[in-house]
């Protein structure tokens, strides 16, 4: 089984059913003493909240061919798939 890798700006959501909705990834940090990731994450109401990559599924699983060579801004968002810089 092939891990996806959780990357700043993408849409997650809980691997468990426990909020219906996405938040997006805006920060990232590996935990001390671990191989694990945390995650800061945004849900669509403006809470900041942090989990473990146990916790959490990436939802946009198709990678887009075109933001990952093109030079975004921090306030910029692919054309195509909407990723934030």
């Amino acid at each position: 089984m092939i891990k996806m890798m959780i990357s700043i700006g993408d849409k997650v959501k809980f691997k468990k059913p426990y909020a219906p909705f996405g938040m997006v990834v805006v920060g990232k940090r590996r935990m001390f003493a671990s191989d694990i990731y945390a995650y800061t994450v945004k849900n669509p109401f403006g809470e900041i909240a942090e989990y473990d990559e146990t916790q959490l599924v990436k939802l946009n699983n198709q990678q887009c061919n075109n933001c990952h060579d093109m030079f975004l801004y921090p306030d910029e968002g692919c054309p195509d798939c909407g990723r934030q810089a």
